[in-house]
């Protein structure tokens, strides 16, 4: 088990985490997904073109990105 910071981000800053959790690497992922899905349910559409969840393992190396939107 490892600890994983996540947050949410425009990739050009990643100042604070919204949250962390001691995980597996291999569920990092489906973790990363699950919040994005959770936030575009709450989160009106105009606000999150450009936003990603993105997480990072306690060594600070990133784990995963998963965008807000359908990236084109």
């Amino acid at each position: 088990m490892q600890k994983f910071s996540f947050g949410v981000s425009d990739l050009t800053s990643f100042d604070k985490p919204a949250g962390e959790y001691i995980m597996e690497p291999t569920g990092v992922a489906k973790r990363g997904r699950a919040l994005a899905a959770n936030l575009t349910k709450t989160m009106p559409p105009d606000m999150l073109a450009g936003l990603c969840v993105v997480a990072f393992d306690a060594a600070g190396n990133l784990a995963t990105v998963v965008p807000l939107t359908t990236v084109h």
